[in-house]
């Protein structure tokens, strides 16, 4: 096995590039990029940068036995528990078996009047907004719709009052586990320090919501749909239903992974459309002549094409999980470098989307790239906002179903413009937000239908 060593970008001789990873991750992976398709990094030990599509492919497609989520986390455990976030190996595969056919499209499509519910009412309320001229922080907005759609459409719950200090409660617990992916030596969670209190307090805000979820499901017979086929599944070979603690540690895990994805990419969504007018101009063409002032409905996304290349980059250009971590069980080669054992490889998103082999003028926003002729020949694995191989994420097509429903209804009301001089800039808090959250002013587009009972 070859043991050339991959380049590395400039670091510290004494701390390698820990410095840079705390001053901006961000361009730490981008520098890295540079050096080649496989870059060495030095921050928790050795680890490797791997940018080319295949590469990607072959840690989580081609060789993925050999790859375990590992060390990042177990440390954010504490959030997300044994869940299909965090679990691997047995344990991994029988919550995937029990778990992956509730996500099937014909319980999925389903959630669509839901949405769009939610979405009405989170328009509704902005009408003061468009009237005054009132800031909104987008971020926010769309994260808290998400959550109460989650709420909704996962667990039959109404979450409308709750949103705002749970959205706020996930927020403070994952940048206190960024810090702690980050740090040699984390500090232990029972110490009590400021941020370990602060910690402790957002989860127990989080735990009591989810509690309180679980038990309105148990006592009422029309709880949730989707979480009622969760308590209700059973692993395929063994026959077992899950544990309580599994229970709550998926639900805390779809909870989170059910609005933050949707809330990021429509945040960043609508910095990208205020950013370039004439892409705006023609979504909202596009809406106008699919839908009018019609609520849409699931048949209508087919017809939404242009809409659909601009939520794919978006997803390009703003990945909402921007780094994934993996763990070499045993010694690999990748691009004619050998990844030791225990050795973490990390592939970037963020940095893969814009790889120049695959991507033409690669910071640039261009939904068109996406089309069909301008697609061809490109490597699967040269775009994986949701992972890729056995543990693709499960709720791809719900999450892109939601983002469109939500995108569609917000253009046949509002025009969003962000706020003169506003600039964003993205946040790694795991995953990859707007750091200034967004500032825009909304402003009344046409005439629109007022009452959405569909």
């Amino acid at each position: 096995m070859n043991n050339r060593r991959p380049p590395s970008p400039p670091g510290s001789a004494l701390f390698g590039h820990i410095p840079r990873w705390y001053r901006d991750p961000v361009k730490l992976m981008t520098d890295a990029a540079r050096c080649g398709d496989v870059a060495r990094l030095w921050l928790a030990g050795d680890m490797f940068l791997l940018n080319h599509p295949q590469h990607v492919k072959h840690v989580l497609q081609d060789n993925h036995q050999n790859y375990r989520k590992g060390w990042v986390f177990e440390r954010i455990k504490p959030y997300w528990g044994e869940s299909l976030l965090t679990a691997d190996g047995d344990s991994w595969l029988r919550q995937r078996r029990r778990i992956q056919p509730s996500f099937k499209r014909e319980h999925t499509v389903g959630f669509a009047p839901d949405i769009t519910r939610h979405t009405a009412q989170m328009l509704d309320r902005w009408e003061q907004a468009a009237e005054t001229g009132q800031e909104l922080l987008l971020y926010d907005e769309m994260t808290q719709l998400a959550l109460v759609i989650a709420g909704d459409v996962l667990f039959g719950v109404e979450l409308q009052g709750k949103a705002s200090p749970m959205a706020g409660a996930v927020k403070t617990a994952l940048r206190v586990l960024k810090t702690r992916v980050s740090s040699l030596v984390p500090v232990p969670l029972w110490l009590p320090t400021a941020q370990n209190r602060r910690f402790h307090r957002a989860m127990r805000t989080l735990n009591d919501g989810v509690t309180g979820i679980i038990e309105q499901n148990r006592r009422s017979p029309n709880g949730g749909r989707f979480f009622r086929m969760l308590m209700d599944a059973r692993d395929a070979e063994t026959g077992e239903r899950m544990s309580e603690t599994q229970l709550h540690d998926e639900a805390i895990g779809m909870l989170q992974q059910g609005h933050d994805t949707v809330g990021e990419t429509l945040a960043w969504t609508w910095y990208l459309l205020s950013l370039h007018p004439e892409i705006e101009r023609k979504l909202h063409d596009e809406v106008s002549q699919v839908l009018g002032d019609r609520v849409p409905v699931v048949a209508d996304l087919e017809r939404l094409k242009y809409a659909a290349l601009v939520v794919h980059e978006s997803l390009r250009l703003f990945p909402p999980v921007w780094l994934i971590p993996r763990d070499a069980i045993d010694d690999d080669e990748v691009g004619g470098y050998r990844i030791p054992a225990g050795s973490t490889v990390l592939l970037c998103p963020y940095v893969t989307h814009r790889h120049r082999d695959f991507w033409e003028n690669p910071e640039a926003f261009d939904p068109e790239r996406f089309l069909p002729e301008t697609s061809k020949g490109r490597p699967r694995h040269a775009f994986f906002p949701f992972g890729g191989g056995p543990r693709l994420c499960m709720g791809v097509d719900m999450a892109i179903m939601e983002t469109l429903l939500i995108l569609s209804m917000v253009v046949q009301r509002y025009r969003l413009h962000v706020v003169s001089g506003h600039r964003e800039e993205p946040e790694t808090i795991i995953d990859m937000v707007p750091r200034h959250g967004v500032r825009a002013i909304v402003r009344k587009r046409q005439a629109h239908a007022r009452s959405v009972t569909a």
